[in-house]
């Protein structure tokens, strides 16, 4: 019983930690001054889909 508790909490604790770089993705995408080309935004989009689909729980 006490596993499966931690277990949930250390599930949980992912799961927001994910958002949160998520979020900080996003924001340095559209605040960042430097590296500005089409290029970056699809390293950026990559990444940040990862992170969203992560939150979403769906693998």
């Amino acid at each position: 019983m006490k596993n499966v508790i931690l277990n949930e909490i250390i599930h949980i604790l992912y799961f927001v930690l994910t958002a949160v770089i998520c979020i900080f993705l996003i924001w340095n995408l559209f605040k960042r001054t430097k590296k500005t080309g089409w290029v970056y935004d699809i390293v950026y989009a990559y990444v940040i889909i990862t992170f969203i689909l992560r939150v979403l729980m769906i693998k």
